[in-house]
């Protein structure tokens, strides 16, 4: 009966850590990202990538317009730091790939990048977004 209890507690784990949210640890096989945008979030299907041609196909499930930005950064995701209700695009550490301007709710935009190897933020930088944790990581290999 033990055992039972074990393997119970076990499986409530397992479940709980699939079911978080952010960024996923798998890899995509055809260098195609999807994911959403929503507040106060950004989630991606993948949390690491290879090196080179990326493709991003990224919702607004949310109920207000939110952008997508790429920035390639050392820094912790949400510790790129803000000044006023965002951070500014040209600070120090932080290098603005690319972005898919403000969408509106129940739209689908892409966005088709050519990545090098390092940390990466996903990241909506529109007024308070950013602070209210509308963050990921990728890694690129």
């Amino acid at each position: 009966m033990g055992t039972t209890r074990i393997w119970t507690a076990a499986s409530i784990v397992i479940v709980a850590a699939g079911c978080a949210g952010g960024t996923s640890t798998s890899r995509p096989s055809d260098g195609t990202i999807t994911g959403e945008v929503k507040e106060w979030k950004v989630s991606v299907d993948a949390g690491t990538v290879p090196a080179g041609r990326v493709t991003f196909e990224i919702a607004n499930t949310g109920t207000i317009g939110h952008e997508f930005l790429v920035v390639k950064t050392d820094i912790a995701p949400g510790g790129i730091p803000v000044e006023g209700d965002h951070f500014p695009e040209d600070a120090e550490g932080i290098t603005v790939i690319d972005e898919i301007g403000e969408f509106p709710a129940g739209e689908t935009q892409s966005l088709v990048l050519t990545l090098e190897p390092g940390s990466y933020q996903l990241v909506c930088n529109l007024p308070a977004h950013y602070a209210a944790g509308m963050h990921t990581a990728l890694t690129v290999e």
